[in-house]
């Protein structure tokens, strides 16, 4: 591998990693969209952890960001 090839390679790697980031980001908001989604509809902490296979500190740390995403619109 030469310079150029070793440069593309790392402008590459960091433009995938970016759009992993991305879908990431957007899928943590689109979860707690749905979990505050869920709650004002009257699903418990343990029907939603059920949903997601996740266990009730996961629950409470995803309730807790989408209120705290509420709170800020």
């Amino acid at each position: 591998m030469d310079e150029s090839d070793i440069g593309r390679e790392l402008a590459d790697a960091q433009a995938d990693y970016i759009k992993v980031r991305g879908a990431v980001r957007e899928a943590g908001d689109r979860r707690r969209k749905a979990v505050a989604l869920a709650r004002t509809k009257g699903w418990s902490k343990y029907k939603i952890g059920a949903t997601l296979g996740v266990k009730g500190p996961t629950v409470d740390s995803i309730i807790s960001a989408a209120e705290r995403e509420r709170d800020k619109q």
